[in-house]
């Protein structure tokens, strides 16, 4: 069993500060134009199988008056504040808004003051203008990109066969989204 140490929960649990980036094709929102944010994701084939992989989606409203282009890609960031050090210009670059009533803020940039959890990229799958003020958007992560039939008998002809990460890296290859291994200790 893991035991987390008491900074930690210190930190996470009782005095969270949290940051939410949202990012168009790279270009950070301001959180005031964010009415509403919604994660959530899918099975494919609707059973959860061996096999099985999860895809997720978000679904934001932006208020019209942001004059954002329409994205083909959307990038969502979580920070959490680590060093409560901050300087007023740290404070000063924060952009500050509300989601549903909650405040909520954005960095510019990644500093040493927050933790920055990347949370996904998604690709923009439907794009809603119609409302006088409202753009809705729905987005699903990377593993759509991942529904075709592979062949791996290209790679295994070269030398006679292949490792499972070179399979994996043929397949990331294939459908255009970039493989990171993690390693825990």
């Amino acid at each position: 069993m893991y035991t987390t140490i008491q900074k930690w929960k210190e930190n996470i649990y009782e005095n969270a500060e949290c940051v939410m980036n949202v990012y168009f094709d790279n270009e950070l929102i301001n959180p005031d134009y964010i009415l509403d944010f919604k994660k959530g994701g899918d099975v494919f084939d609707e059973e959860l199988i061996l096999g099985s992989t999860p895809s997720q989606y978000i679904e934001l409203q932006i208020h019209k008056s942001a004059n954002v282009p329409i994205p083909k890609q959307i990038r969502i960031e979580y920070g959490i504040l680590i060093n409560h050090a901050l300087t007023v210009a740290e404070v000063n670059a924060m952009l500050v808004g509300t989601l549903n009533g909650i405040p909520i803020r954005s960095v510019s940039a990644n500093d040493s003051s927050f933790e920055i959890i990347p949370i996904g990229i998604y690709n923009v799958d439907d794009y809603n203008d119609e409302d006088d003020n409202v753009i809705n958007i729905k987005a699903l992560d990377n593993m759509i990109k991942f529904e075709f039939n592979y062949d791996g008998s290209e790679l295994i002809s070269q030398k006679g066969y292949a490792t499972l990460g070179e399979v994996a890296q043929d397949i990331c290859n294939k459908a255009g989204v970039e493989l990171r291994f993690y390693f825990f200790s």
